[in-house]
């Protein structure tokens, strides 16, 4: 994993790549780690200048989609090679806590589903989250590129 700050030397090295590794047909995943609003719009309207590709903007993760909006996503990110942006991906990284009862399993959002998607898309995708995050070993096995922001003040 490739940790970068938010407009730091290492930043703008990544930003001239973005072309090439726009062009692979492998999955390539970023995350955007602490941000405000307008620094994660900065970043992802970069990433995607400099990627030449359209991105395409969802709160699946948030609005606890369905795993058939989810696979549907990234079959519509599969065919136009749009980046895939989600955006609070906040439940990604919060740390799980125990089911209290066999109801709750139902209304939580499926992230072995989203897991498998991103695992087997050809394509970029983004997680974005505003609050600074420590990545868990299995998140940070997953994630080409971190990009920090840095706490302003």
């Amino acid at each position: 994993m490739l940790v970068v700050d938010y407009q730091s030397k290492s930043y703008h090295r990544f930003l001239s790549d973005m072309f090439q590794i726009a062009k692979h047909k492998k999955r390539f995943l970023i995350t955007l780690n602490g941000g405000n609003a307008s620094e994660l719009l900065a970043a992802t309207e970069d990433i995607a200048s400099f990627a030449e590709s359209t991105i395409t903007s969802t709160a699946a993760i948030t609005n606890k989609a369905s795993d058939e909006s989810v696979s549907h996503l990234f079959e519509e990110a599969r065919k136009t090679r749009n980046i895939l942006l989600f955006e609070q991906s906040d439940l990604l990284f919060d740390k799980k806590t125990a089911l209290k009862t066999s109801h709750e399993r139902d209304t939580g959002f499926d992230l072995n589903n989203l897991f498998k998607n991103i695992a087997k898309h050809n394509g970029m995708v983004i997680l974005s989250t505003e609050k600074k995050q420590t990545l868990n070993a299995s998140m940070s096995n997953k994630v080409d590129v971190l990009i920090r922001f840095r706490l302003n003040g």
